[in-house]
């Protein structure tokens, strides 16, 4: 895998496919690029696949890493910058998003072509003004006691959080449910906590209504983390944003149903930026 050093010494590691529009694909806490296995294969194709291990995870985690969304939207810059990557299309799943808002936060949307936000909200967490956080009426006071759990029992948590990542109500997926179960065992609890610490404090509702680029909300029809009223309320904020549901998937559409999350990504990226006729004639 390529590497760069983001300006503080830090080695980050990412995976670069393919050649054209850039796609970058941001993933979630506690996971990495891998996840993003199926569109890094089936979209190098068309576009160029740039897919980063956050710092603090895998192969960019090193002893004594407590990032920041703050931290994670510098390094995305650093990456833009050492890749070359030109008006780069960000597709952030879960906290991937809210690494994007903090990059669009930070550093304005100018030099991106266009956004794509996966099963994920402005405010993680829910109060009596605000009930569009995680399901279930997550609220400040849980997430405060959270990062204790996740120091003392990360095995705990992580056996707890499972049931809620893929759709609810179907058969389930006990392979890929393994899967993210072993990935997610093998990352360290402190780096974990202090992150969770920070996604759950941020607060992106005012910043998402000033995005000023293309933009999809994609999230899975029966996920048991954010639900369509949620994906409505971000379609609302970012001026111009589509909606767009994966039949049959949870909070990893990406994971359950590739194939269909894979055309709903690719026809958005050719709406904003269409192929020539002669690659559409030809199948590319």
């Amino acid at each position: 895998m390529p590497s760069y050093d983001p300006g503080d010494g830090h080695r980050l590691y990412y995976e670069d496919r393919g050649a054209g529009r850039p796609l970058v694909l941001l993933h979630g806490w506690a996971c990495h690029a891998g996840y993003f296995a199926p569109q890094a294969e089936a979209l190098a194709a068309r576009f160029r696949v740039v897919v980063p291990d956050l710092r603090g995870h895998r192969h960019s985690h090193r002893a004594g890493d407590a990032p920041t969304l703050a931290t994670l939207a510098d390094d995305l810059r650093g990456l833009i910058a050492a890749a070359g990557l030109a008006s780069p299309v960000l597709v952030g799943w879960s906290m991937g998003a809210m690494v994007a808002f903090e990059y669009a936060r930070r550093f304005g949307t100018d030099d991106l072509g266009g956004l794509v936000v996966v099963d994920m909200t402005a405010r993680v967490v829910n109060d009596a003004e605000w009930r569009l956080g995680l399901l279930g009426g997550y609220r400040a006071s849980q997430a405060e006691r959270a990062p204790a759990i996740i120091r003392r029992d990360w095995p705990r948590w992580v056996e707890a959080f499972l049931p809620t990542v893929l759709a609810a109500g179907g058969p389930g997926n006990p392979a890929l449910l393994d899967w993210i179960a072993g990935e997610m065992q093998g990352c360290d609890p402190d780096t974990m906590a202090a992150l969770w610490r920070d996604l759950t404090a941020a607060d992106y509702r005012r910043d998402v209504g000033r995005i000023a680029l293309p933009a999809l909300i994609l999230r899975g029809e029966r996920s048991q983390l954010y639900g369509p009223d949620t994906a409505a309320w971000l379609a609302g904020a970012i001026a111009g944003a589509e909606i767009a549901v994966v039949a049959d998937a949870g909070h990893a559409p990406h994971l359950e149903q590739p194939a269909a999350f894979n055309r709903a990504l690719v026809a958005f990226v050719e709406r904003i930026d269409p192929a020539p006729p002669a690659e559409i004639a030809s199948g590319r």
